[in-house]
C-alpha cells in the first residue's frame, strides 16, 4: 500500500505541516488532523484515512499509536464522507472534545461493500457530523441508554454466536491487510513505537479489533473492543502472545447482546490467559461506547503497556 501525506484544513485554525506555516516551536503544542492518502486494493481506489497527531506532538521522538475501527454508521468512500469517523470514539474525543490524548489516532473508514442501503446508514446527512469549534466546545453526546427485555445476565454456547471468527458481513477483515499497512506508514512516517501501539473499536470495530488482534497479534501491545464480542477460535493466538484484551459490553444492548460475550472468555481462561478482562456496563445499551471512550480508564491502562 503506497501512501502520501496530506493536510486536512484545521478546523480549529491551527497551523499544518508545510513549510509555509509558522515556525516548528510556534506550532508544536497544537493538535493537528492529518488526512493521508493510499490506495486500496480491495476496492481499486484511491481512499483518504485520519491520522491525529496530540499536542507537543513534534516535541517528542515517539509516541504511542492507537488503530481506532469506527461503526456501521460511519462507513463511507474515504474521501467526501471520511468525515463521518470523528462521529465518535477517541478521534471524537481529542479533534471535537479537544481532550488531550497523548496518542497518535489513526483512524480509517471502511467502505460501504453491502451496507450502502442500511437504513440509519442510507438516511445519514453531514448535519449529523459533530463540529470542531475555535472558540468552544460541545457537550458530550449522549450516552442513549437503549432498554429491552433481554436479561442482563445469560451465556450463549459456542455454537449460538450470530457470527463466525470473521465477524459479521461486509466488516473490517475485508480490508485486514490494508489497516496493518496503515499502522506501519504512521510509525515510519508519524513517530510513532512500535512496541506501542494499541487497537480499539466499537461495534463492527468492535468485531473488527477482535479479528485483526487475532490474525496480528505480535503487532499490538493491548486490544480493547467495545460493544462487539470475540469467537473461540480468536482466543489461541491472543493467550499465545499474552495479548492484554479489555473488552467492554452494554447490559441493555439489544444490538449485540452481552450472552454473546463469555464464550472466548472461558477459552481464554481455558488456555490459561491471565491478561483478559471483561466490563459489563450494566445500566448501558448500545452507546457504552460513550462512557467507555469519554473516561480515562481506558486510555490509562493503554497507557501502561507495552510489547
Amino acid at each position: 500500500m503506497t501512501t502520501r501525506r496530506e493536510i486536512l484544513p484545521l478546523l480549529a485554525g491551527a497551523a499544518g505541516l508545510s513549510a509555509a506555516a509558522s515556525p516548528a516551536a510556534a506550532v508544536a503544542s497544537e493538535p493537528r488532523l492529518v488526512r493521508v492518502n493510499y490506495h486500496s486494493a480491495r476496492t481499486g481506489k484511491d481512499r483518504d484515512y485520519f491520522v491525529y497527531l496530540p499536542p507537543g506532538h513534534a516535541e517528542k521522538a515517539s509516541w504511542p499509536v492507537m488503530l481506532f475501527l469506527h461503526g456501521n454508521g460511519e462507513r463511507g468512500d474515504g474521501k467526501q464522507e471520511l468525515d463521518y469517523v470523528l462521529a465518535h470514539g477517541p478521534l471524537y474525543e481529542a479533534w471535537i472534545l479537544k481532550r488531550n490524548l497523548p496518542f497518535v489516532i489513526i483512524s480509517p473508514q471502511l467502505p460501504m461493500f453491502g451496507q450502502g442501503e442500511v437504513d440509519y446508514i442510507k438516511n445519514r446527512t453531514r448535519a449529523q457530523i459533530p463540529q470542531r469549534h475555535p472558540d468552544r466546545v460541545d457537550a458530550r453526546e449522549d450516552e442513549r441508554n437503549v432498554r429491552s427485555e433481554e436479561p442482563m445476565r445469560g451465556v450463549a454456547r459456542d455454537d449460538q454466536l450470530p457470527d463466525g471468527p470473521e465477524g459479521p458481513r461486509d466488516g473490517w477483515n475485508l480490508i485486514g491487510d490494508e489497516l496493518i499497512a496503515m499502522v506501519d506508514s504512521t510509525l515510519k512516517n508519524f513517530r510513532g513505537d512500535a512496541r506501542r501501539v494499541h487497537l480499539t473499536g466499537l461495534s463492527y470495530g468492535g468485531f473488527g479489533s477482535w479479528y485483526l488482534a487475532a490474525k496480528h497479534a505480535a503487532r499490538f501491545a493491548t486490544v480493547s473492543p467495545v460493544v462487539g464480542y470475540g469467537h473461540p477460535d480468536h482466543a489461541a493466538p491472543l493467550a499465545a502472545a499474552k495479548l492484554p484484551v479489555w473488552c467492554f459490553s452494554g447490559g441493555r444492548d439489544p444490538v449485540v447482546k452481552p450472552k454473546y460475550f463469555y464464550a472466548v472468555f472461558e477459552k481464554l481462561e481455558a488456555l490459561g490467559h491471565r491478561s483478559a478482562r471483561l466490563t459489563c456496563h450494566e445500566d448501558l445499551g448500545h452507546f457504552t461506547w460513550t462512557r467507555v471512550y469519554g473516561g480515562n480508564d481506558l486510555y490509562d491502562w493503554m497507557l501502561s503497556a507495552a510489547r
